[in-house]
């Protein structure tokens, strides 16, 4: 039986429209995958920001790339006169080929930025490309595009900003690509300085005017007849046993020249616990400390190492290491550095003045600088004591949780000081004749030390 002309032509047509649908719907599904290829590949490579991370009490915060290759630890690093936040870029092939590395600089060199520019360049030996600036705030901020061919393999696309901070701060800004591309370098650089945050707290201000007191009323005006004598036992406390493992010795005497060096200063620490060590110190400088000169040596089982440290009348601080590899280095100060050994008059003149919270950059006997948040905090204890009558707090910019406490009596002499560290350690104020009955086997090196040396001025000094 023959079917009609017209079913045929309506079974025809169906057919048609069954194939062309499945194709519809195959075309469909192909692109609905694409897209969910493309939605996670971007995903992948979308470059993700860290919330701020600030740099506390400096009012300096900044974001970094984390995340879907990007490896960062999120915190600022203390290294040598400067803290450090970095980012990583590691693709598949397990090579890095992105960093960004931020960097503020608190004993910065009075550099221009075209000057860095080309040391940058030369660095890499490569060429400056492009020159700007960016406004961002309070803040002009100078960037350099370099490039290094793939001639001078690897291939480099760097982009290098700084910026100055008030109180000779400064702050670098650098993102690198080694694989001759310069998009993501590009992209990454600009969203760090879009997301870069600058707010003066005038802290390093405070501690600046501080210290300035005390460079005007001289360090004579602090001693006591020409003489300061200051004593600790060094202590530890452990699940509520404490043991003394050390002591410390310090004397600051006025010579009374009118011409010169008039402040010299001695000082030993010992300590026999974990191992024996033993540091001396010598220090002789003006009554402003506007220039001097301050030697350590230390011994200990690993052997002997001394540093050398002198501030010239430019205020350009030189370090010089006599250990197994010597090393000369040399910065400037900012006007809120004062060596660790004025730490008393520093916080004294703190109390006498309106200033709860300061920034002071303390330099250490190893010529190592670090920037520290002094906080007066109010003393829980009932009037405390004789011995507590002020309290003060400080925490350096970047530890992660260390601090210390310094107590003083009503006339603002510090009696003790507790460093909360992995281990409580204590320093307890003493006299000779405490320290003699703890250490009666140091007792010729401690009526040795408590005398003042005089140490050998090098001629490049003028006084």
């Amino acid at each position: 039986m023959q079917l009609p002309n017209t079913l045929l032509q309506m079974d025809d047509s169906y057919e048609t429209k069954k194939v062309w649908g499945d194709k519809v719907a195959f075309l469909g599904l192909f692109i609905v995958s694409l897209l969910a290829a493309y939605l996670i590949t971007a995903s992948r490579s979308a470059i993700v920001f860290s919330e701020p991370i600030e740099l506390s009490h400096t009012g300096l915060s900044l974001s970094i790339p984390t995340g879907n290759g990007w490896y960062s630890e999120k915190q600022w690093k203390h290294q040598e006169n400067a803290f450090t936040l970095s980012s990583v870029f590691v693709p598949d092939s397990g090579r890095p080929t992105v960093v960004a590395h931020c960097q503020y600089l608190f004993a910065a060199d009075k550099t221009t930025p075209q000057t860095k520019f080309e040391q940058k360049a030369s660095v890499v030996n490569g060429t400056i490309v492009r020159t700007d600036q960016i406004l961002k705030g309070t803040l002009t901020i100078d960037w350099a595009h370099i490039k290094r061919p793939p001639a001078n393999s690897p291939p480099i696309s760097l982009f290098f900003a700084t910026t100055e901070l008030p109180n000779n701060r400064r702050l670098d800004i650098e993102v690198r690509q080694i694989t001759g591309d310069t998009g993501l370098a590009q992209e990454v650089f600009k969203r760090v300085i879009e997301n870069l945050n600058f707010k003066d707290n005038h802290l390093l201000e405070a501690g600046s005017e501080i210290i300035a007191k005390i460079k005007s009323k001289g360090l004579t005006s602090f001693l006591d007849n020409q003489n300061q004598q200051v004593f600790f036992l060094v202590k530890t406390d452990r699940k509520d046993s404490e043991r003394t493992i050390g002591f410390t010795m310090d004397v600051l005497i006025d010579s009374g020249q009118n011409i010169g060096p008039n402040i010299q200063g001695a000082g030993l620490l010992y300590t026999r616990i974990p191992y024996t060590q033993e540091r001396i110190t010598s220090f002789q400088g003006d009554d402003s400390f506007d220039k001097f000169v301050w030697k350590s040596e230390t011994h200990s089982a690993a052997g002997r190492s001394g540093t050398e440290i002198i501030l010239d009348a430019n205020g350009v601080m030189t370090v010089r290491k006599s250990d197994m590899q010597p090393e000369e280095k040399s910065c400037r100060l900012s006007s809120a550095a004062i060596p660790t050994i004025f730490f008393q008059q520093l916080i004294s003149v703190m109390l006498d003045s309106d200033k709860r919270e300061i920034i002071a950059d303390i330099i250490k006997p190893d010529g190592t600088i670090t920037p520290t948040f002094i906080s007066r905090i109010e003393t829980k204890e009932p009037a405390a004591s004789e011995q507590a009558t002020y309290t003060l707090k400080l925490e350096l910019l970047s530890t992660g949780g260390f601090f210390e406490q310094a107590y003083l009596d009503k006339q603002k002499q510090i009696s003790k000081r507790v460093f909360h560290l992995e281990n409580i350690a204590i320093f307890d104020r003493a006299t000779v004749k405490d320290i003699l009955r703890e250490f009666p086997e140091r007792a010729d090196s401690i009526l040795q030390n408590n005398k003042v040396p005089e140490p050998n001025i090098p001629q490049e000094i003028d006084y």
